[in-house]
């Protein structure tokens, strides 16, 4: 089995050591016998956090994912809680997993109320906007998507990558804390790199509470594994009746053409 991790941005030289410490939490959790590529966009805007800048970007990494089905990879792995998870999964034959749906469905597994704790305001709204997309509100509490203050940035993120205990953890226990309250038995991290970080330093539950902070990038990882497998023993991937009924790949490609993607 091969999988691919699209990430929604171009290469960044000097995020190396996220990069590397996210491949030491990932791939060890997948089985002997899979592979897994981590690709970047050729074209990224390198910014989601607006509706407008995410639609562009989503355009790209649906790209890429035709790309890697068409370099003979068995699923594909959207690397971003900002996603177009229902694009990509109408124009793909194979599986197609995201963080927010795979890890969301993980959850409703772990308890009964789930929240998402965030690295920025906007990207709560792409979040929320998952939730009602999956059907899975009434599974979340009242402001079920919520930020650590102050937002995330490339300090941050790689402050966590040498010791989120420092400052990362701190905001996000601050946050996930009032999500308990307000009825949260499991939390997820919603951001793609956060998650593996908090695993591999041992942050797994917010102390004292029984609730489990989940790393949503490798759950949701395992559950396309889980995809593909059963794609490839069974053959069935997804419904082509309404929604995901793939279009006339001529018709695509002019459409295609006319934004000189292909």
């Amino acid at each position: 089995m091969r999988l691919c991790w699209i990430h929604p941005t171009t290469a960044n030289d000097a995020l190396a050591p996220l990069w590397a410490r996210l491949e030491e939490a990932v791939r060890p959790a997948l089985h002997v016998g899979t592979g897994l590529d981590f690709r970047f966009l050729p074209k990224s805007g390198n910014f989601v956090r607006s509706l407008y800048a995410e639609h562009i970007n989503s355009v790209h990494i649906v790209e890429a994912a035709l790309q890697a089905e068409a370099d003979g990879y068995d699923g594909v792995f959207l690397g971003c809680w900002n996603d177009p998870l229902w694009e990509a999964r109408e124009v793909l034959s194979i599986p197609v997993g995201s963080v927010s749906e795979q890890s969301m469905l993980a959850a409703l597994a772990m308890g009964k109320r789930l929240a998402v704790v965030t690295v920025s305001q906007k990207t709560t709204v792409a979040i929320e906007n998952d939730l009602l997309a999956y059907g899975l509100r009434d599974r979340a509490i009242v402001r079920p998507v919520r930020t650590i203050l102050p937002e995330s940035d490339a300090a941050l993120l790689l402050g966590a990558v040498d010791d989120p205990h420092r400052e990362f953890i701190p905001r996000v226990e601050e946050v996930a804390r009032e999500c308990i309250r307000d009825g949260a038995d499991v939390i997820l991290i919603g951001c793609a790199y956060y998650g593996p970080l908090l695993r591999l330093a041992g942050y797994t539950e917010v102390p004292g509470t029984g609730v489990p902070v989940v790393d949503s990038s490798t759950v949701a990882l395992k559950y396309l594994e889980a995809m593909t497998d059963i794609a490839m023993k069974t053959g069935i991937v997804k419904s082509t009746r309404l929604q995901l009924r793939p279009p006339a790949r001529e018709a695509l490609d002019g459409a295609r053409r006319s934004l000189s993607l292909v």
